[in-house]
Parts: C-alpha cells; sequence; structure tokens
C-alpha cells in the first residue's frame, strides 16, 4: 500500500516526484521551497536568515534552532487563531500571521532529514494563494 503525505492534499503525486529524485535536486527544491515561502510571507527575521543559511550549505541545525524555529511557528499560529472571527473567517493581518507560521515551520522541517523535507514543501507550499505555480517551480527544479 502507498503511503499518503500531507503534501499530496495540495500537490497530489508531488511527494513521490520529490522522492525518486536525484539527491542534490532534492536539495535544490527544498532550499527553492523555503525561499518562495519566506518571500512570499515576508518574512525578515534573523532567525529565518540563519536557518535558511545552513539549510542552503546543507549543514547541520542545532536542537535549538530547530526548537526556536518551531516555538515561532507556534507562536505566529496561536496569533493567527486568537485573530480569526468567531466564524472562522479570518483578517488580512490573521492570514499574514498564518502565513508566517508556515514559513517558519517549512525552516524547522527543512533542517530535518527524511520524510521531514516533505513537510517542509507541505508548509512552505501553504505559505501562498497559488500553490500549483510554486508545485511547478519545484517539480521543474527536481527534474533538472
Amino acid at each position: 500500500m502507498k503511503k499518503g503525505y500531507r503534501l499530496d492534499a495540495v500537490a497530489r503525486g508531488f511527494a513521490e516526484v520529490f522522492l525518486q529524485a536525484p539527491s542534490s535536486n532534492r536539495r535544490a527544491a527544498l532550499v527553492a521551497a523555503c525561499e518562495m515561502g519566506l518571500s512570499h510571507s515576508r518574512v525578515m527575521d534573523p532567525l529565518a536568515s540563519r536557518a535558511l543559511e545552513t539549510i542552503r550549505s546543507g549543514g547541520s541545525a542545532t536542537p535549538t534552532l530547530r526548537r526556536e524555529l518551531a516555538e515561532r511557528a507556534a507562536r505566529l499560529d496561536e496569533a493567527y487563531l486568537s485573530r480569526c472571527d468567531e466564524d472562522g473567517s479570518a483578517e488580512a493581518e490573521a492570514l499574514e500571521m498564518f502565513s508566517k507560521a508556515r514559513a517558519f515551520a517549512s525552516l524547522a522541517y527543512a533542517l530535518g532529514e527524511g520524510e521531514d523535507w516533505l513537510e517542509a514543501l507541505y508548509e512552505a507550499v501553504s505559505t501562498v494563494d497559488e500553490q500549483g505555480r510554486m508545485v511547478e517551480r519545484l517539480s521543474a527544479l527536481l527534474k533538472a
């Protein structure tokens, strides 16, 4: 039985394409996804910059760095949820917080390995409204 990934919920079949690509292409797509997520959500933060540089270089992250990123994502998620209307709709500011939370979560997962990278892609793709365009760009990197 084929394993399901959260990434398939936003880009059906993309997880398998990613997993079958050469490792250098997977890393290139991972870096690009994180960069696009940060850019779209307008995250300009030293913590994010430090994490992205570690991801770009292929270096190892400290548990502290991953924890700080996950904590930042959780705080932004809480802020997003607190700003949502009772009927579930959200204002622009709340949606911006949601997008930033996804960007920080993508960095935290990208500093892991294995299936964490699929979660990083899912989180990065979730920062944008036009997910198909982002997936197309990432697919091209995987097939390069």
